[in-house]
């Protein structure tokens, strides 16, 4: 029923969610000038099905390498945000299989650095650190995700037909001409991201019987001691994505030998020979921080911004330099650039 779910109390507290670290924009404040009045008329709309979501507004970000993000007006995030916590994550949460990373409560980027590592200690217990992985990278991958096919998945989620109308209506805000893409920047491309490939984790899981296996949006990594078998594997995740998804891998899909090192969210894992998972941080990542670090030393030096931002970025950075072996370079980058 959309009156449980857009009802004036969960659309109230949808909003003081939304609107954390953005109570100073303007949209922000414009919409809780008249708040009640706002909410009301919104979870009339809704109820009644006649609510539109306004444009996407776009904007490019190169970190780490260029992306359209694009982001819809403050009161079409409460909406998606509400869709999101009220319709989708109690359905799809409940599907998703275990290892099936992103963007989930209790999980994320600590979580699936430390899933794979736990996956090659056991894996060493096992077979020692001769073995192979396969890495799987989907080509432009919310860009090339099928409207029809997903709206076809979630069809058989048990959502009702008031949810299903839902769902449609924020497919269909953007690229409906094409039914292709989905915008990045908006909290139901994550679920629909992580549902989308549900099928390829359930090929890998119960078909090929891969049991090290962990996936982070679109980036995928199989573990198993037979090169031969992972090449088979590659084979039927390709025929899947091609045919039921109408997805291709890319050029950064391949199998390698663990000694060689894992590339996984933002750090290399290597299994060495007396079972020791080293972490280390890709180059790319080193040549990153060093230009941020100059970037805030520069920042500061103009008065652009004030303390307490650079403290909370220098403590970002910390916070990811320590789980890696480059702790030394951070103190030498924070010195060279008084910070």
């Amino acid at each position: 029923m959309l009156e449980d779910s857009f009802n004036f109390e969960k659309l109230l507290d949808v909003h003081k969610k939304c609107r954390c670290s953005k109570q100073h924009k303007r949209e922000t404040i414009n919409f809780e000038v008249n708040l009640s009045q706002n909410l009301v008329n919104m979870s009339n709309e809704i109820v009644n099905k006649k609510y539109n979501i306004k444009s996407y507004k776009q904007f490019k970000i190169y970190e780490p390498k260029e992306r359209l993000i694009e982001a819809l007006p403050y009161k079409d995030r409460v909406f998606v945000m509400a869709i999101c916590n009220n319709i989708i994550e109690p359905k799809l949460e409940k599907r998703l299989i275990y290892d099936n990373v992103a963007c989930r409560k209790g999980k994320g980027t600590d979580f699936g650095i430390k899933r794979l590592e736990k996956f090659l200690h056991e894996y060493y217990k096992k077979y020692g650190n001769e073995g192979y992985f396969l890495k799987c990278d989907v080509k432009k991958y919310f860009q090339n995700i099928n409207h029809t096919i997903l709206f076809n998945k979630l069809k058989k989620e048990n959502f009702d037909t008031d949810e299903l109308w839902i769902l449609k209506l924020v497919l269909d805000s953007k690229n409906k001409d094409t039914g292709v893409g989905l915008p990045l920047g908006n909290q139901t491309s994550q679920w629909f991201g992580l549902y989308y490939l549900d099928e390829i984790d359930r090929l890998i899981k119960e078909k090929l019987r891969i049991k090290y296996y962990v996936r982070y949006m679109d980036d995928m990594i199989l573990i198993h001691n037979d090169k031969e078998y992972l090449k088979y594997c590659k084979d039927q995740i390709e025929k899947c994505a091609n045919n039921n998804l109408k997805l291709e891998l890319n050029n950064k899909t391949q199998i390698n030998s663990l000694k060689q090192g894992i590339d996984f969210l933002g750090f290399r894992h290597i299994l060495t020979a007396n079972g020791k998972v080293l972490r280390l941080l890709r180059s790319q990542a080193k040549i990153k921080l060093k230009k941020q670090m100059k970037l805030l030393s520069k920042l500061k030096a103009r008065n652009s911004v004030d303390d307490d931002y650079i403290n909370k970025r220098l403590n970002a950075f910390e916070a990811h330099i320590k789980r890696s072996n480059a702790k030394s370079l951070y103190r030498k980058l924070k010195i060279i650039n008084k910070l």
